[in-house]
């Protein structure tokens, strides 16, 4: 079963980069609200499920190299959301009420990624999150972790996520999702890595960051706090 990242600080930290961005894109609000996850997996991957739900991969934040990255992520996830991806494919899946219903159980469990709650708090719903939430995981989402939603759906995903990244009430530096992407090994299983062709993603999201004109540039301050935040990653 999929297992989330112990570190509750690191959820926080992952937590609140990510509502920095959603609470400015075109979809501030969902179902439950927006929770994020850190998922232990060595594999480099991130992706967004029917109700808000936001993860990513602790193979992913090693391989990012500050904040404005993982914005950058998290905006593409967000952006996801926005254009309603995720409930679109549940919709076509098969077991659609199974599945609705165990993501609505688990945007109870874990409302502290939307609130923030004490540490403990979240402590306390771990568990449950892991063994309610697994089987969801490794069945339903397990096409999306690997195939993404197609094409057209991850170039747009990428194009508005561009956009919310540059909005005054973010401003954060789209560069960081294109030097995210143009990292991502050649051969690397998921689909952050297979759809569409990295090619193909580094000319849209060029071609987006130069119609938004003048961007923020990488924050020194932002890279230290997301160095700090990673440092429980290393050696792990």
């Amino acid at each position: 079963a999929a297992a989330f990242h112990p570190d509750v600080a690191l959820e926080e930290y992952v937590a609140l980069v990510g509502l920095t961005v959603a609470m400015e894109s075109d979809r501030p609000e969902t179902f439950k609200g927006y929770h994020f996850g850190v998922l232990k997996s060595d594999d480099v991957n991130a992706f967004a499920a029917p109700g808000g739900f936001v993860f990513v991969t602790t193979g992913a934040l090693r391989m990012m190299e500050n904040e404005d990255e993982l914005a950058g992520v998290l905006a593409h996830e967000i952006a996801h959301v926005n254009l309603r991806h995720p409930e679109d494919h549940a919709n076509r899946a098969a077991g659609q009420a199974g599945v609705m219903g165990a993501l609505t159980t688990g945007s109870h469990l874990v409302s502290f990624g939307l609130s923030l709650a004490g540490k403990q708090d979240a402590a306390s719903n771990l568990a449950s999150v892991t063994e309610g939430f697994g089987s969801v995981l490794d069945g339903f989402l397990k096409e999306i972790m690997v195939n993404g939603y197609g094409r057209d759906s991850e170039l747009a995903a990428d194009g508005l996520g561009v956009r919310v990244l540059c909005r005054p009430g973010v401003r954060y530096d789209p560069q960081g999702l294109k030097a995210f992407v143009a990292r991502l090994p050649k051969k690397e299983r998921g689909a952050w890595a297979t759809h569409p062709q990295l090619e193909g993603r580094l000319q849209n999201i060029d071609e987006e960051i130069r119609k938004q004109g003048a961007v923020a540039p990488a924050d020194p301050v932002r890279t230290a706090r997301f160095r700090a935040a990673m440092a429980g990653l290393k050696g792990q």
